[in-house]
């Protein structure tokens, strides 16, 4: 089967809502944005919902069970009072839908439109520190979700030698030669990664990508969490070194205080998540090639990343952690 990744139109996507989920109509359909997944604004009378259709042939998701896995996830962190998005349930008793159309079936899901607005990297003290609760709640609360579908698991292979090697084979691919200079830094990565310790509070599932855009505000509801498509089991510095990269430093520190302040980290955690924010940069050119692939990114959008990902590694061939 050739998986497509075709941009579904409005209508198409109108009508297997209509007769998929109990909405009051009228229904609209906008379509939003296509990054790992497709969304689509979906209107029904006053309320709001988002769409997704995913992509088929991405890297860390495979099979349907993986995605299933995902959506049972949401639902267990809803009843336990995590502020997430989880999915709508279907006419049939299902959390997605399966859609064939040409040569490929997309899967898709109804989720409620989030409360609030989107925030900037510019949160109050107090919205840092509750942020910061709320993370390390999820991460504890996730320790007893138990399910009988599989997820991908970040590990050394996953975080640094596949991205690695991708990246090599690209350089190559566009003239820049090897990565041979990286080989030493790259044991210095492994070696922090071997150091952390692996128990039920350090290691466990993680949202995975926990930056401003998967996150809104409401003065009256607090916090809200969505896109859970990176979820996985991971090391639970995973999701500060993402706040790390994408928030400043001192709203960085205020969310790592209200973190600690319910789960207090391993000295040796907390050493490691400058590294491991290295490491996701790294990882993130792997993403951002599988993206490419899978949507028909063209030659010279692959050159340029190529020759991103490789001034990175020149880059962090220099630090000294």
């Amino acid at each position: 089967m050739v998986n497509l990744n075709t941009v579904i139109d409005e209508p198409t996507l109108v009508k297997t809502v209509s007769g998929f989920y109990n909405l009051t109509g009228p229904i609209s359909c906008k379509f939003i944005r296509r990054s790992f997944n497709d969304h689509y604004l979906i209107k029904a009378g006053t309320k709001q919902y988002v769409l997704r259709v995913y992509l088929n042939n991405k890297n860390y998701i495979h099979n349907i069970d993986e995605i299933k896995f995902e959506l049972d996830y949401l639902q267990y962190l809803n009843s336990k009072g995590i502020p997430v998005m989880d999915p709508i349930i279907s006419n049939n008793n299902k959390n997605f839908i399966a859609l064939k159309m040409n040569d490929e079936t997309r899967y898709l899901t109804l989720f409620p439109f989030a409360s609030g607005f989107p925030i900037d990297e510019n949160l109050y003290r107090e919205q840092s520190n509750s942020l910061g609760q709320i993370i390390a709640k999820l991460h504890l609360c996730s320790n007893n979700f138990v399910s009988k579908y599989s997820r991908y698991h970040l590990d050394i292979k996953t975080l640094i030698e596949d991205p690695l090697s991708i990246i090599e084979k690209n350089t190559y691919l566009y003239g820049l030669g090897n990565i041979s200079f990286f080989k030493n830094h790259t044991n210095k990565l492994i070696d922090y990664i071997n150091n952390l310790p692996i128990d039920v509070n350090s290691y466990g599932l993680i949202h995975g990508d926990l930056n401003p855009s998967n996150l809104y505000f409401s003065n009256k509801n607090g916090f809200s969490l969505f896109d859970f498509d990176h979820c996985g089991y991971g090391y639970r510095i995973h999701d500060l070194a993402v706040i790390k990269l994408s928030f400043p430093d001192q709203v960085y520190k205020a969310i790592l205080n209200g973190y600690e302040e319910i789960r207090p980290l391993y000295t040796v955690e907390k050493n490691c998540i400058e590294v491991y924010s290295d490491i996701l940069l790294i990882k993130k050119f792997s993403d951002i090639y599988n993206m490419l692939e899978i949507t028909g990114g063209n030659r010279e959008q692959k050159k340029l990343i190529t020759q991103n990902a490789y001034n990175t590694l020149k880059e962090f061939v220099s630090r000294s952690y």
